[in-house]
């Protein structure tokens, strides 16, 4: 029996190392996203925190500066909030991209396991055929 040849190897072998630089890629992306929510997290937190003691204090020049504080960090936790936005953005092209690459590998895999089948179902018909040629000349 001939061994089985598929003539796309090398394009399967290029997909598939295009699949796994998307994947690594989107995991890099969604690392950086969840590393950006956990900062917002962070800021959220220190917001609610010196709110607290904003509103436990009583000496007025030290509510003044929280205050004054509050509003510089409203303003980080703006830019933050789009930093996350911009972050969680490209974490989904990172995705997009890697179905993609996925969807392509897959497509000359079937291909492969399409054209596999197809050579065992040949082989399968030939070894019958020299059975049935053997089992003729014993007959005769």
């Amino acid at each position: 029996m001939s061994a089985f040849k598929f003539r796309l190897e090398r394009v399967l072998n290029v997909r598939g190392i295009f699949e796994e630089r998307a994947k690594h890629e989107w995991a890099l992306q969604e690392r950086a996203a969840r590393e950006e929510r956990d900062k917002l997290a962070r800021l959220q937190k220190q917001e609610q925190e010196i709110k607290d003691f904003g509103h436990a204090d009583f000496d007025v020049e030290r509510r003044q500066a929280t205050y004054s504080f509050l509003t510089i960090l409203k303003g980080r936790i703006e830019k933050q909030t789009q930093r996350v936005r911009e972050q969680e953005e490209m974490a989904q092209k990172a995705k997009e991209a890697w179905l993609v690459a996925r969807q392509e590998t897959k497509k000359v895999s079937t291909l492969k396991e399409k054209q596999y089948a197809s050579f065992v179902k040949e082989q399968e018909r030939k070894e019958q055929k020299v059975l049935d040629d053997m089992r003729s000349h014993l007959n005769t």
